[in-house]
């Protein structure tokens, strides 16, 4: 209920703008050096190929990924809910002459692009900033073709100090499913929340201790 009246009156179509300017432009000098192009590589091959497909870069800042999915040939929307990281990811896309569609909003705001759903939904560590995370994994769901691909990846509470009002947080996401503020979810909360719905495949990486990572092919029937 709190995060929700955070959305109630803070509204980007306002003007509110969560991520200050230094913050984003800071953020985009380091976003450029870390693309990963394994990754990248790994979604295409999963993929057959991007080219032609349609894929949904969602919480996309600086739009490093959303440009580099579409110099492979895809068709990207890239939703986020800051205007200086619209700005930013703008640039970039002229810059790197690829075409990008721009959608702005709350990470939930993105369920209204499902009328024309994707055959992949990115989702790279800004996960915990939904409202709350059992919504926002249908969300996800919904926005895939049949057949369609996700790819979360996602900090865990281990990252957060124990204590204070962080540890709280985190304490009354992991146990009571209520989110006050952004904690980030519960180990292998994301990946039991999408076996709630018929999917046809699921990959997880956990080898990293403080990361779920968590591909997913949505069922054609």
């Amino acid at each position: 209920m709190i995060n929700s009246l955070h959305k109630l009156l803070h509204r980007p179509e306002r003007g509110w703008d969560p991520v200050p300017a230094k913050h984003a432009a800071d953020y985009t000098r380091l976003a450029e050096s870390t693309v990963d192009h394994n990754l990248v590589g790994m979604l295409a091959e999963k993929l057959g190929g991007l080219a032609g497909k349609r894929v949904l870069d969602l919480g996309g800042g600086p739009g490093q990924y959303a440009v580099t999915f579409a110099c492979e040939g895809a068709c990207v929307v890239w939703h986020d809910i800051s205007r200086n990281y619209l700005r930013i990811a703008e640039a970039r896309a002229r810059s790197g002459a690829v075409n990008l569609t721009f959608s702005l909003g709350y990470l939930e705001d993105a369920g209204r692009l499902s009328a024309d759903p994707f055959d992949l939904v990115f989702c790279r560590l800004c996960w915990y900033y939904c409202a709350a995370d059992r919504p926002f994994a249908g969300i996800i769901y919904s926005l895939l073709k049949p057949g369609g691909a996700a790819y979360i990846d996602a900090s865990t509470p281990a990252l957060e100090s124990p204590v204070g009002i962080r540890g709280f947080q985190c304490f009354l996401n992991n146990a009571l499913w209520f989110k006050v503020g952004h904690p980030h979810p519960p180990h292998g909360r994301i990946a039991r929340l999408f076996h709630q719905y018929p999917v046809a495949y699921m990959e997880l990486d956990y080898s990293l201790p403080l990361r779920d990572r968590v591909f997913l092919i949505k069922s054609s029937d």
